[in-house]
């Protein structure tokens, strides 16, 4: 049995504690429509963060779990007047996990946020790049 720190073939293994804010279920996942009946899909970012650990994505989890407090601190200040900052569609990528408007702005095949998100091709990442492995994201 490997312990924490213990080099293997070339791998490290360590031990990872990454405390989500419980808020970020409140972001929901939007399914594509080939995903919807999937219950492994991750419903929110929670979710995602959760899967990101089990499968050894640690960067991804803190992406999500850095771009979700990001967002948070953004709600709970309010407006100054003088900051300014993007409004529109999220999305989530698999990829790398980061949260955020895609690549091109968020409303850049639809006219406004009630637009039916399974009939608007979401991303690409505005990180990565990824265009495949991305889905819309909904802040309840």
């Amino acid at each position: 049995m490997a312990e924490a720190g213990q080099e293997i073939s070339g791998e490290v293994l360590r031990e990872v504690e990454l405390k989500i804010d419980i808020r970020s279920a409140t972001i929901l996942v939007i399914p594509k429509s080939d995903e919807i009946q999937d219950k492994n899909m991750p419903r929110n970012l929670h979710n995602a963060a959760e899967l990101f650990l089990r499968v050894g994505m640690v960067d991804a989890a803190e992406n999500v779990k850095r771009n979700v407090a990001d967002l948070l601190d953004i709600y709970s200040n309010n407006p100054d007047g003088k900051s300014n900052f993007h409004v529109g569609r999220g999305v989530v990528c698999w990829a790398c996990g980061h949260c955020g408007i895609p690549k091109g702005g968020a409303n850049q095949k639809g006219s406004n946020i009630k637009d039916d998100l399974q009939k608007i091709t979401p991303g690409p990442c505005n990180k990565c790049g990824e265009t495949e492995q991305v889905n819309w994201l909904k802040v309840t």
